[in-house]
């Protein structure tokens, strides 16, 4: 193994740390715990955290030696010093990750600006932080969790804990917590109505634990907030039912390599007799066109058991990486209500989006974001191109002497799992453990069927409940255990083998698909942890769900003309395909795979650049209202802007149209009398309208019983203003998304035309705000309930 520059940098360093030890050694509890002082001091002084890292560092060390009774490794402070340094630690599976990030995150704690690791689950979250939280109170730092772990589900505990308390998690020195915790917390907080509603602080350091799981895996899926139902559509019905009446390569095409499925020239045709009307693509039948677009994936893209499962009358997104049941969150743009029309299930309200966000956007926000995981560098120039953070490939402190087996290919998945399971009987028999790799939910109960016919005692994880998972995952390695999983549930958890193990061979990772590199490369980490051990294979067929979508068209050949011939000249055993050439494909075939996801990762970054910028101008100027020091000034300056947006509409005025603008957007109370106005001077009418608002104000001010009320009610029509029109902002981005999506088909540049006619909303958006804020500042209705709270009503 050969190591980069920045691993070679960190050995120098890692001798300062090793240095210091007899020193740390030396020093009695309360000496060294004054050792926390004693760099802050150095860190207000002017000392750089890189400066003063080797003793930092160095004293966690020690501290983990009385308080914890680890002692971190040379590796494990190598991977700390990368950390600290912006990067991703690659370190192998059961190296002690957890211990590890301590060491950056004491370092980074000492700042008072707060240090946070991010993992991909709560259950994650939740061991770490009870394992590690006795470190560093020792060692004087405040240490919490940022999420109530009793709890329903992340997005209703992010609406319902009282901003104080999680104000009080985020001001901790430490803080533990999930990816879409963090991501649902930024987008409330800007949502917030009230600055003492608001919990957040400038983000200052993050560690993401399996940053390939939270980055890459989670790429794809923004985090979305969601508000009240928007009006729900009676054209998924009509969609479906069209749909389901269409014939392939006839009426429709599929590209399952590109996820692509798209009405041929027939199909059109066939649409516009079905539905009776003369244009499909007229602007007044681009809704139908969208829901027939949507019942498209929804029946050839959308797999229950890969991409869904139905459980009590509802579909619950799973996560692709783990086949974990998503619960809470929503497949895109209608394409969940047109799933729910496929399963005849119940459909959800079709909500509208009031923010959202992606992992990218997210931890841009910081000024330091590293990384540690047990597979990367097949994903490094990835993270190079959309992080700009380097991956670092750190030593195993015992050599790995697991043995890696080459994939096995068979033709069918019959023969694939019927070699698979005949594998794992011998192995069963030696007393070796055995954890066997499905690739959805749905094969994992076949896996399990099969095992049962056999005779075979095993568990299922397919990663519904994460601590029972864990529970499972940890007696894996006990003698003669059979373990069934979905691709990397129980990530996170170490299987330590049982008494006796070694001597059989270790831990048996047996792959039953073929899947994306990196994720292989994961569970063949899941055998083999420190130097115990172990063995992995996989055992692949030309049926595999990967295999069907990115085949060649040698490839799809091959098959079917063995295909025919094992139908008239049928095999008893299973049988491996052992051609040159088609392994040859095979390996095209991952290349395929792994361009593929880095593509579609690489699009939605793009797509994202339009949102970030868009979101992160929204929020500045949301906050600005939030911190405004004379309201009452803000407010009569958003109406000038507001009365000329609303003139610069229209061109000719009468005292009929002046009356019926008033009554529009100033006042109810009914104007009978104008004053001598001169209807050619757009001032003088503007000049007219600022006055009438001026004494509605006025008004207003004389329901109110504090100045800070009449602040309240500034503040809350302007915030009002500015989020009315940003969720509308929102849904059309989604909507201009699907839309400019179909382009990429005819070779335009979709991303082009969406971030141009992106730009142009937004400029319209700020218009439309101060127009909103005219009817909102001087059309609501205000009260004061029985305890002298302030009731608005907004028209």
């Amino acid at each position: 193994m050969s190591f980069s520059w920045e691993y070679q940098k960190a050995r120098r360093i890692l001798r300062q740390v090793n240095a210091l030890a007899p020193k740390m050694r030396s020093l009695d509890d309360q000496s060294l715990q004054e050792q926390t002082p004693k760099l802050r001091v150095q860190l207000a002084e002017g000392a750089s955290l890189m400066e003063i890292l080797p003793e930092a560092y160095a004293t966690v060390r020690e501290a983990a030696r009385r308080v914890l009774g680890m002692y971190p490794f040379d590796v494990q402070v190598l991977g700390a010093i990368v950390m600290q340094q912006g990067q991703i630690a690659e370190m192998k599976t059961g190296e002690g990750k957890t211990l590890t990030a301590t060491l950056p995150l004491y370092l980074n704690g000492l700042t008072q600006k707060g240090a946070i690791l991010v993992t991909p689950s709560m259950y994650l979250a939740k061991r770490d932080q009870e394992e590690m939280a006795p470190l560093y109170e020792w060692l004087g730092l405040t240490c919490s969790l940022g999420f109530d772990p009793d709890a329903a589900d992340e997005d209703d505990e992010a609406k319902k804990v009282k901003p104080e308390v999680k104000r009080g998690w985020y001001n901790a020195d430490v803080m533990y917590t999930t990816g879409t915790t963090l991501a649902f917390d930024y987008l409330f907080n800007n949502l917030a109505a009230n600055p003492r509603d608001q919990y957040l602080r400038p983000y200052h350091f993050a560690i993401i634990d399996e940053a390939d799981a939270v980055l890459l895996d989670g790429a794809n899926s923004p985090m979305v907030v969601s508000s009240k139902p928007s009006l729900q559509s009676n054209l998924y019905q009509q969609a479906d039912l069209f749909v389901r009446t269409l014939r392939y390569r006839q009426e429709y095409r599929l590209n399952l390599k590109d996820q692509a499925v798209w009405l041929t020239k027939a199909g059109i045709e066939y649409a516009q007799s079905y539905f009776r009307i003369d244009d499909l693509f007229s602007p007044k039948r681009r809704e139908l066109y969208r829901h027939i677009n949507l019942a498209l994936q929804a029946h050839f893209l959308q797999q229950r058991g890969h991409e869904y499962e139905v459980q009590d009358g509802k579909v619950i997104l799973l996560d692709e990486a783990n086949g974990r049941l998503l619960k809470g969150m929503k497949i895109n743009t209608g394409i969940q209500q047109a799933v729910e029309q496929k399963e005849g299930v119940e459909l959800t309200d079709n909500q509208q989006a009031v923010a959202s966000t992606t992992y990218q956007s997210l931890f841009g926000l910081f000024e330091n974001v590293a990384g540690m995981t047990g597979t990367a560098r097949s994903s490094a120039s990835e993270f190079i191109n959309l992080y700009k953070m380097k991956v670092v490939a750190i030593p195993t402190h015992r050599p790995v002497v697991r043995q890696d087996f080459s994939p096995r290919l068979y033709l069918t998945t019959g023969e694939k799992l019927r070699a698979a399971i005949d594998l794992t009987m011998r192995l069963h028999q030696e007393g070796r453990p055995i954890l066997l790799i499905a690739g959805s939910i749905e094969n994992s109960a076949i896996i399990s069927e099969l095992l049962l016919n056999r005779g075979i005692a095993h568990n299922v994880l397919t990663a519904r409940n994460e601590s029972r998972e864990a529970m499972i995952v940890k007696a894996a390695g006990q003698k003669g255990a059979v373990t069934v999983a979905t691709n990397l549930a129980g990530r996170g958890t170490d299987i330590k083998l049982g008494e006796g193990v070694k001597e059989l061979g270790g831990l048996a990772v047996i792959g039953t698909e073929l899947l994306l590199p990196r994720v292989a490369e994961q569970l063949r980490g899941r055998a083999g942890r420190q130097g115990d051990p172990g063995s992995s294979i996989f055992f692949w067929s030309l049926e595999d769900d990967l295999v069907g979508k990115n085949s060649s068209v040698r490839l799809q050949n091959y098959y079917r003309r063995k295909k025919r011939r094992r139908a008239t000249h049928p095999i008893d055993e299973p049988r491996q395909l052992r051609s040159p050439s088609l392994w040859v494909s095979m390996h095209f075939l991952n290349e395929r795979l792994l361009d593929k996801e880095q593509n579609q990762r690489a699009r939605t970054y793009r797509y994202e650049h339009s949102m970030r910028m868009q979101r992160e101008v929204f929020y500045f100027e949301r906050e600005q209202v939030m911190e405004l020091d004379d309201y009452r000034q803000a407010a009569e300056h958003w109406l000038t802007r507001g009365f000329d947006q609303l003139l610069a509409e229209r061109t000719a005025w009468n005292a009929d149209l002046l009356k019926d603008t008033i009554n529009h957007w100033i006042t109810y109370d009914l104007i009978t009398e104008l004053p001598a106005i001169d209807f050619s001077s757009q001032a003088a009418i503007k000049e007219y309208l600022m006055q009438l608002s001026r004494k509605v104000l006025d008004q207003k001010e004389k329901q109110l019983l504090t100045p800070a009320q009449c602040d309240q009610f500034y503040r809350a029509a302007m915030l009002k203003s500015l989020d009315d029109c940003w969720i509308d902002q929102v849904a059309f981005l989604e909507r201009l998304k699907s839309y400019t999506e179909p382009w990429s088909l005819m070779q335009r540049d979709a991303v082009y035309v969406y971030h141009k006619q992106a730009y142009e909303a937004f400029e319209k958006m700020f218009d439309q705000v101060r127009l909103v804020a005219v009817r909102h500042l001087l059309l609501s209705l205000i009260k004061v309930n029985r305890k002298q709270e302030l009731v608005l009503e907004f028209i």
